[in-house]
């Protein structure tokens, strides 16, 4: 699709989202109760999906499992994350990379749905990071993570950040990967075009902590079969 073809369906998007969210986060802003702007932001997530004209095809979703476990997703666009608020039922908080939360308005809405801040990158701050993820599973919620930690433009899998698995380990935590395809094409890395896409997410079977061995044993072993679940079902080498 050329350029200028993908400008109409770009207004389009970008009033959808704009209007939407904002009116969101600015009710979000007013309304108490974690759990009721986690569920107003769900709403406002499938809204905007569904008028974008790019509502997914579910694969799955029973595979979540009753008790709290960790979502685990790859990461192809900004888009992910909205994704991800509008498919998961109540209850879930997402992991959100701890430059968001300054931002204006954006940040704030998001520490008013319960999302979890964390470091992108390895040091000091990880193993509060971690511990913070365990407090929030152990208090009966769920977790939805991006561990690539961020996208590019090209397809394939980054290396995992082990944080999320680290958390899941330590707290006995099943995982649950989920394969999305089709966010990298609606909204490209680097760019504000919407392009029409075909959008797909499939949940696949949890992966368990298997007993025995340490923890960073086990976190490594949850990390490995999440990715190699992950890859199989975007069928990557």
């Amino acid at each position: 699709m050329t350029r200028l073809r993908k400008i109409p369906y770009t207004l389009w998007g970008w009033t959808v989202f704009c209007t939407i969210a904002l009116t969101t986060s600015l009710v979000i802003l007013v309304v108490p109760g974690v759990e009721r702007c986690s569920r107003l932001a769900r709403k406002a997530s499938r809204i905007i999906f569904r008028l974008g004209g790019a509502w997914p095809r579910v694969h799955g979703l029973e595979n979540l499992p009753a008790e709290p476990c960790v979502v685990a997703a790859n990461h192809e666009s900004f888009a992910d994350g909205i994704l991800l608020c509008a498919l998961l039922p109540p209850g879930f908080r997402l992991v959100i990379k701890r430059e968001m939360r300054p931002v204006l308005l954006a940040g704030r809405m998001l520490s008013r749905i319960g999302a979890v801040f964390v470091e992108r990158e390895q040091g000091k701050e990880r193993i509060a990071d971690v511990r913070t993820m365990l407090r929030a599973a152990r208090s009966g919620q769920s977790l939805a993570i991006f561990p690539e930690g961020t996208f590019r433009p090209e397809p394939g899998l980054l290396p995992f950040r082990s944080g999320a698995f680290a958390a899941a380990a330590a707290g006995g935590l099943p995982v649950v990967p989920v394969a999305i395809r089709g966010c990298r094409r609606l909204l490209p890395s680097g760019s504000w075009l919407f392009t029409p896409s075909r959008i797909e997410v499939r949940f696949l079977d949890p992966i368990r902590v298997t007993e025995g061995g340490s923890r960073s044993q086990q976190a490594e072993q949850l990390a490995r079969e999440c990715r190699t679940a992950m890859k199989a079902a975007l069928r990557q080498d």
